[in-house]
């Protein structure tokens, strides 16, 4: 714990206590000097903490007000963090499963996760929805011979990520994503309805788990209102 910066631990905290509901929406958090004075650091550093909480949407600065925890969480996806999108749209998502099937992958999805001939697939496709209003399109794709019987498990809170760590065991640690404008095509635009060839921000994400093994490679697109953060430090 001595390497995270104070700021961060302070930042975790609260954001925590948010997630979990026992900071309500509209709650006003307590001064800087008041945060400052019961995390033992100097009010500059409650300030950053604060800084990154406003930047996530976790809470709005009101100038001569004070900070509060915002009624609008949703809509934002922070890239800081190795995190499903039901926890960052903060257990506000809906999902619609699309398939949950056993496949034989396309070659570039066997190579993503380094699978030998003849080996399958699940697939798993989802339709994520947010205040009723279909958002992204998720296509995962995870080795059938670490997880047998995935595309029988019903997914837990409509989490793949929760899924692999409640029923298999698995965490995710790591991944390498990548991320551009695309172009919906027609089954991505019938998803999100909206029109064919409508802006959409496409993903791919290979992701790996305790032993650096591959875990999932996963396709998604969003609608470009889909705010993406990144925390910088030098």
């Amino acid at each position: 714990m001595g390497s995270v910066p104070a700021y961060r631990r302070i930042y975790e905290d609260i954001a925590g206590r948010i997630r979990s509901g026992d900071l309500a929406p509209e709650a006003r958090l307590l001064g800087e000097s008041i945060l400052a004075e019961q995390y033992g650091v100097a009010r500059m550093t409650v300030r950053q903490a604060i800084a990154q909480l406003a930047e996530e949407n976790l809470v709005v600065r009101q100038q001569g007000v004070g900070t509060f925890v915002s009624n609008e969480r949703t809509g934002r996806r922070s890239l800081n963090r190795l995190t499903s999108f039901t926890e960052d749209m903060h257990g506000e998502a809906a999902t619609r499963v699309l398939i949950q099937a056993v496949i034989d992958p396309p070659p570039d999805i066997a190579g993503e996760l380094n699978l030998g001939k003849g080996a399958r697939a699940v697939h798993v496709g989802r339709v994520r929805s947010v205040a009723g209003k279909p958002v992204s399109v998720h296509h995962s794709y995870l080795p059938y011979g670490k997880f047998p019987s995935l595309a029988r498990e019903p997914l837990r809170g409509g989490s793949l990520y929760r899924t692999l760590s409640e029923v298999f065991g698995t965490e995710l640690r790591r991944a390498d994503q990548r991320i551009k404008a695309a172009a919906a095509d027609a089954e991505v635009a019938a998803s999100l309805r909206v029109p064919v060839g409508s802006p959409v921000l496409q993903t791919e994400r290979l992701a790996f788990g305790d032993s650096n093994d591959r875990v999932e490679f996963a396709r998604s697109w969003a609608r470009p209102e889909i705010v993406l953060t990144v925390h910088l430090e030098r």
